[in-house]
């Protein structure tokens, strides 16, 4: 009576192979969901963008761990032991329609909803359609914030970086914002991240920027792009207020420059005025 083979045990390569992939395994996995994260949007449109990361993320996570995955397992599977040649695979028609086709699949499933999401992000309202109209202006090596509807300008002058409180791009929450950036110098960029959306600011032209913020609260934005010395510095915030204290923080700052009465003066809210001095 014929005896069945004995179990073969794993040899050791393919054990340490088996151990490569887990823990490949686990450090791609770990990644996806803390490093690899976006900061939490608070635009509109920063979810819509978020949303899209998501899948994306997901596929190219999996991809890339199949890959390594099966080049670990062929590295240790068919590495030459001794003077015999390993065995030769000479293809498959199969597997290679296989990684042709679905990667295809995957690209014209992914190329669909990018068109459609940088189209609405490259399409800005008029002015006529957006609720709020800023100029975002960028000088080495500070940000001024100008409401051409009202005439309010923050940071109009070099702040004082000794005691340096960044300028603050303030709107309402729940209605369009339409930005006009712009740069007096060198190209800078402008960026809050949890916007989830950069753009640069370019001498002789002007970029557009809209957005919807959907949650008050205070957002830390800077310069993404080397301009000199002082690039470190060029801070500034989005401030995200319910409309009512947008519109009193409107009238506040209006008085405080002296629009109301046509006195003309400017004062940078947290900033400085025309002649350097600080803000009370």
């Amino acid at each position: 009576m014929t005896q069945p083979p004995a179990n073969r045990r794993p040899s050791n390569s393919m054990v340490i192979a088996g151990i490569l992939i887990l823990i490949l395994a686990i450090v791609t996995v770990y990644s996806a969901f803390t490093v690899f994260q976006l900061p939490d949007p608070v635009t509109e449109q920063g979810e819509r963008i978020n949303t899209f990361y998501q899948p994306v993320m997901v596929i190219s996570f999996a991809v890339f761990l199949l890959v390594t995955s099966a080049l670990i397992f062929a590295v240790f599977r068919y590495q030459r032991r001794g003077p015999e040649i390993p065995e030769q695979i000479h293809g498959s028609s199969v597997l290679e329609m296989a990684w042709t086709i679905i990667p295809i699949i995957i690209l014209v499933a992914l190329f669909v909803p990018a068109v459609a999401l940088v189209i609405d992000l490259k399409t800005p309202p008029s002015e006529d359609e957006a609720d709020i109209v800023v100029e975002a202006v960028g000088h080495q090596w500070w940000w001024e914030f100008i409401y051409p509807d009202s005439g309010v300008r923050i940071q109009s002058t070099p702040p004082n970086y000794d005691e340096f409180d960044p300028p603050a791009l303030v709107v309402p929450v729940g209605q369009t914002v339409l930005v006009k950036v712009r740069s007096t110098d060198v190209i800078h960029s402008f960026y809050a991240p949890q916007t989830l959306y950069k753009i640069q600011a370019v001498p002789g032209n002007v970029n557009l920027l809209h957005f919807t913020v959907t949650k008050a609260g205070v957002y830390h934005g800077q310069c993404y792009q080397f301009c000199g010395l002082r690039h470190s510095d060029m801070l500034f915030v989005l401030d995200a207020r319910d409309p009512a204290d947008y519109e009193r923080w409107l009238q506040q700052t209006r008085q405080a420059q002296g629009l109301d009465d046509g006195a003309g003066t400017e004062i940078a809210v947290g900033g400085v005025s025309r002649d350097g001095t600080k803000a009370e």
